[in-house]
């Protein structure tokens, strides 16, 4: 890519942003009405868990999506990390959230592979015979073609589960609003579908990814799919709402309140194929990465930490240091709540069979730009605070 068209994409990214704020009124309709209720939407539990020792992260080798190297590599991965019986109990409902932001296959580097889902399902059902929903809100796509396309119908099907397009209240009458604990950074408030209100634990499954505005996209950026387009903007707006128009600083901390008001309990990455370069085939820099892992823990923050080491990146980097050129690190912001050490001297890192050292598994990523490409003459702030 050409240093012209790096900027082009650069200006594109962050005048759409600011044209989805400015443009979008923040208004319930009767088809997006919703109920107030108190804070959180489960019982937050991150500074009670990591405080008492390091997180436990594994990283364990998948050399493909065949059903059957998936479920020895999720089992493998489980087992490093001790089980999930302090996760799951018995009863438990499941809420599991894959990244599907466009419809493109996760073969493609873009989206959760199905195979994944289906590996951890069979584990969760050796411990609950709870209600298991895959729930997810795309950004880029229509959910329910994402759904169809990509296996999840066929997959949940098989699996006796059900599946929830989180931009819209249905199957319930209305959305819920959670006040975000402790105030929150950028919102004081966000709305959900109330399928989370369904749930006792919630997985968040995402891809090996960078991301144009947050740098890296695991397991907590995973979350932007958790709000309904139906509060935050249409297909169009893509949730630029949640961007808002200082994405430097304000998307990070979006990204922190929702994590704050929906708790992860487990955090799985696919890094089967990753996805460089950009975080959607929108993106012409962006390009599938063979990486061939699978990265599972109880800490979040912990989790992503790993993963940004693995794709070449200091997990306590800040903007403007790659990859976080374009926004604060929400990893960062985490940390400094209690969330999750991002210091991997405070991660108790487990590899898996034919992995030594952690250098081995990791695998540079390209970003979509770089900041030396950026003319001196362009100045961010401006960009930013276009108006209409």
């Amino acid at each position: 890519m050409t240093i012209k068209k790096k900027y082009l994409v650069v200006i594109g990214i962050l005048i759409a942003a600011a044209a989805g704020f400015f443009a979008f009124k923040a208004s319930r309709t009767p088809e997006t009405k919703a109920e107030d209720i108190s804070e959180g939407l489960r019982p937050f539990a991150y500074t009670e868990g990591w405080l008492l020792g390091p997180p436990v992260v594994a990283v364990v080798k998948c050399s493909n999506y065949d059903a059957a190297e998936v479920k020895r590599a999720v089992e493998e991965a489980i087992s490093l990390i001790g089980g999930l019986n302090d996760v799951v109990k018995s009863g438990d409902r499941i809420g599991i959230k894959p990244n599907l932001t466009t419809n493109h296959s996760g073969e493609a580097g873009v989206t959760t592979h199905p195979a994944v889902v289906s590996a951890l399902i069979d584990c969760f059902r050796k411990i609950t015979s709870g209600k298991i929903t895959i729930m997810e809100g795309a950004g880029g796509a229509n959910t329910a073609d994402a759904f169809k396309d990509q296996g999840w119908v066929e997959l949940s099907k098989n699996k006796n589960c059900r599946l929830v397009d989180l931009n819209h209240p249905v199957p319930y009458p209305t959305f819920v609003v959670c006040r975000i604990p402790g105030g929150g950074l950028a919102f004081r408030e966000l709305t959900f579908n109330r399928a989370f209100k369904d749930i006792d634990v919630f997985v968040s499954v995402a891809k090996l990814k960078v991301h144009e505005l947050a740098g890296i996209t695991l397991t907590v950026k995973n979350q932007f799919g958790s709000v309904p387009m139906d509060a935050y903007g249409n297909m169009e707006r893509a949730k630029w709402q949640l961007h808002k128009d200082d994405p430097w600083r304000s998307m990070p901390c979006a990204i922190n309140d929702i994590n704050a008001c929906n708790p992860i309990n487990l955090a799985v990455v696919d890094g089967v194929i990753g996805l460089e370069g950009g975080a959607g085939l929108w993106n012409p820099a962006a390009r599938a990465k063979n990486t061939g892992l699978i990265i599972i823990g109880k800490n979040a923050v912990a989790v992503d930490a790993v993963g940004t080491v693995l794709m070449g990146y200091d997990p306590e980097a800040d903007y403007p240091d790659p990859p976080f050129e374009a926004a604060e690190n929400h990893l960062r912001i985490a940390r400094d709540l209690g969330l999750g050490p991002t210091d991997l001297k405070k991660i108790d890192i487990r590899l898996g069979k034919g992995i030594r050292k952690l250098s081995d598994a990791a695998s540079p990523f390209s970003i979509s730009y770089s900041r030396a490409d950026i003319p001196a003459e362009f100045k961010l702030e401006k960009v930013s605070r276009l108006k209409p």
